[in-house]
């Protein structure tokens, strides 16, 4: 009899590293190389980002995800700007004191609904621009796909980078999961960034499957010779960076990452559809990516805990939620519905 084991669906921070990454990883570790990004490694990876997102972008590589957002930022702001984000944005809500620590500038939160920033409430709260005694707006910085898995539209992308160029400020995406959103829309990484009019990305590595490391893409950089200054500054630069931009290279390669994102987002899928009419439990939001939210009792939840790891999200609106990592499977998503109905009565 096989050995009981819990399912996950905390986080893909939880899942192992994709093989493909492992084996990335193994190939780069033989020999030496140079440091701090110097190696033929990096930047091989970086000439293949712009063939992806093209020839007019800047590359650079980081350890985590706050850090990479830290850093993306710094490079748009000075002290004395303000960043706008909703009101449930990753970079407010669970960033801690990162990045007013760092960046030294004030975030403002905005309505959100389904997660995604509400173009009307960010047009009402951009204001005092030129008056000294207020923060200056300067950044617009959206997630993609928003906490709740949900996705902005190419339309809907432009319309806030109208706001922004109406405002004299820039666009900035926080896209840990960004290639699920790509594949949601059906487009390529360079439609939803580069074409959107989108300044600076941060690109996932970690939630989709590698060991560590994310991206940062800089679209037009008018500061393009003070970025790796700043990538310093902000404790980001590796030196061993080529361990971090070989995953990339794996993911790149033969789109492998819409392969992944379209395994998960289809897991997702699939879960909305066998739970679809249960009577203790709903969705709470539109399942468009790889994550579903549901609204279940703290009781059930409690219950289902012993089975499988998931976060209860929001106590106030009976949250709880689930994401699906790239080694989950339809057997993972089955046998916890099962146990869902067996427990709800």
């Amino acid at each position: 009899m096989e050995p009981f084991k819990k399912i996950n669906f905390s986080s893909e921070n939880y899942a192992g590293v994709h093989p493909k990454m492992m084996e990335a990883l193994m190939a780069a570790n033989t020999g030496n190389a140079a440091s701090y990004g110097n190696d033929e490694i990096t930047k091989s990876t970086v000439a293949q980002f712009k063939q992806v997102f093209g020839e007019n972008i800047e590359a650079y590589f980081t350890f985590n995800g706050t850090g990479a957002n830290n850093f993306g930022l710094s490079c748009m702001l000075d002290r004395f700007n303000s960043i706008f984000c909703t009101d449930v944005a990753h970079l407010y809500v669970d960033e801690s004191t990162a990045p007013e620590s760092f960046l030294g500038c004030r975030i403002y939160p905005v309505k959100s609904h389904n997660g995604k920033i509400i173009a009307d409430e960010l047009n009402v709260a951009i204001k005092r621009i030129g008056d000294v005694h207020h923060p200056q707006p300067k950044v617009v910085s959206l997630t993609q796909p928003t906490e709740y898995g949900t996705v902005y539209t190419v339309e809907e992308l432009k319309d806030i980078k109208t706001i922004c160029t109406a405002n004299n400020m820039l666009l900035h995406v926080d896209g840990a999961r960004f290639y699920n959103a790509a594949d949601h829309l059906g487009s390529t990484l360079k439609q939803i960034s580069t074409d959107a009019g989108v300044d600076v990305l941060t690109l996932g590595g970690t939630k989709i499957g590698m060991m560590m490391g994310e991206a940062v893409i800089f679209f037009n950089p008018a500061n393009a010779s003070s970025l790796k200054y700043n990538l310093k500054r902000s404790m980001q630069l590796a030196s061993k960076n080529r361990f971090i931009a070989i995953q990339f290279q794996a993911l790149l390669k033969d789109n492998l990452w819409q392969e992944m994102a379209r395994h998960t987002n289809e897991l997702a899928k699939f879960f909305a559809q066998e739970i679809a009419g249960m009577p203790s439990v709903k969705l709470a939001y539109p399942v468009e990516t790889n994550a579903a939210f549901l609204n279940i009792s703290p009781g059930l939840h409690e219950k289902m805990q012993e089975f499988a790891s998931f976060y209860y999200w929001n106590d106030e609106r009976s949250e709880a939620r689930l994401i699906f990592s790239f080694d989950n499977t339809e057997d993972d998503v089955k046998q916890f519905v099962e146990k869902l109905r067996e427990l709800a009565g």
